[in-house]
């Protein structure tokens, strides 16, 4: 019973230290959950390790969902891509990524553009 009990503790600790070793978002820019003030030309996302994008978009509210593109085609632990000009509101960035063990991750980040100081820069 003990000799059971001590290999599925070893399976869990295995499992654990396994899941950790795929790509994860560490940071971006637009970071999540910000306000900003000023339309960023480029979205950032900086992961754990070298990762290829296969998939990104934008949604504004209840807006449709536009893809992100040109996607970079190699992997990379900073991956920068060029964003639309954005106009104030609430967006949600959607990624998906493939870690170079083969493992696919996926999130989704959250920014706010704020009117206030949008209208204050153009006024």
């Amino acid at each position: 019973m003990k000799f059971s009990s001590l290999l599925s503790g070893i399976a869990l600790i295995t499992c654990a230290v396994t899941a950790d070793a795929h790509a994860h978002l560490q940071t971006s820019s637009p970071a999540d959950n910000s306000v900003i003030t000023s339309s960023p030309p480029t979205l950032v996302l900086n992961f754990s390790e070298a990762a290829r994008l296969t998939a990104l978009s934008i949604q504004k509210g209840s807006e449709p969902e536009q893809k992100l593109k040109p996607l970079p085609t190699g992997a990379a632990a900073q991956i920068l891509v060029p964003l639309p000009p954005l106009t104030p509101g609430a967006y949600i960035v959607s990624w998906h990524a493939l870690s170079d063990d083969g493992h696919v991750t996926s999130g989704a980040l959250h920014f706010t553009l704020s009117a206030d100081h949008v209208a204050d820069r153009t006024g």
